[in-house]
């Protein structure tokens, strides 16, 4: 639900419009038996605040009690119900995203709650889109539907990416990790930093996102910033007020290396 592929949106408006090309809509449920969940913020967790600089949105991940307990190599239990806030983010006078002192999208007005819900026999009306028992429907701040039930078979087309083996959950590891959401200007994969040189203004927030299958823990000498051990999902950030020229380690793995040069 949570990360939407620019491949996968396209192939849901393909095959939308190839069905109404022939005179028939995808197959999608027609009753709403996800339900908006009135006074969320006080009774559901948030998980993830998620900044897509790409598409210019924020999406803050919240999850009722069930799901929000269950661990990300699990499949949720019946009854657990997921949803993402899309925030419209701050831009200046010119339309350029505006950033915060930790290079985070500022929230300026909430658009539209994507809600999905896992229920006993739910999804059968997607077809061959299922995304075994899960419903979706989207909604507007009020809680009147945006996207109706009827019309949301190209979330369920998305959400076949994530794949059984997540239970058609996207970023499960990094909500249950505490990714961080920012976008990453590194990643950590294979034991690498990737990529290894990375060039930033003084005073811009960096950070390192760990996509390895094992634990890796950022040090970088001589201005006493580490990270905590990162599990896969997991991200670090850290601002550097000044110019030079820094190496990047793990300390569990010293032989990846990496350079960052902060510039005025």
């Amino acid at each position: 639900m949570y990360r939407i592929g620019e491949a996968a949106c396209a192939a849901a408006l393909l095959l939308s419009v190839g069905c109404l090309l022939v005179g028939q809509a995808p197959p999608a449920p027609m009753v709403d038996r996800v339900g908006f969940p009135s006074g969320y913020q006080s009774t559901f967790k948030k998980m993830l605040t998620f900044d897509r600089p790409d598409n210019g949105q924020i999406r803050v991940v919240w999850a009722n009690d069930i799901a929000a307990g269950t661990p990300f190599w699990e499949r949720y239990p019946y009854g657990s119900v997921l949803l993402f806030e899309a925030w419209n983010p701050k831009r200046d006078a010119a339309g350029a995203l505006i950033y915060d002192e930790n290079g985070r999208l500022i929230p300026d007005t909430l658009a539209t709650v994507f809600v999905k819900r896992k229920g006993v026999g739910f999804g059968e009306a997607y077809g061959q889109n299922r995304n075994g028992e899960w419903e979706y429907v989207s909604y507007r701040p009020d809680g009147t539907v945006a996207t109706a039930p009827s019309a949301s078979a190209s979330c369920a087309i998305c959400h076949l990416q994530a794949g059984p083996q997540n239970d058609w959950t996207f970023r499960r590891d990094r909500m249950w990790f505490g990714g961080s959401g920012a976008a990453p200007q590194a990643t950590m994969s294979h034991y690498s930093f990737l990529p290894g040189d990375v060039t930033v203004k003084k005073g811009a927030a960096v950070t390192w996102y760990n996509d390895d299958e094992v634990e890796h823990q950022i040090n970088v000498p001589g201005t006493g910033k580490n990270s905590d051990t990162m599990s896969r999902g997991a991200s670090w950030t850290a601002k550097f007020d000044t110019a030079g020229d820094y190496e990047v380690r793990c300390t569990i793995h010293p032989g990846m290396r990496a350079k960052l040069k902060v510039v005025e």
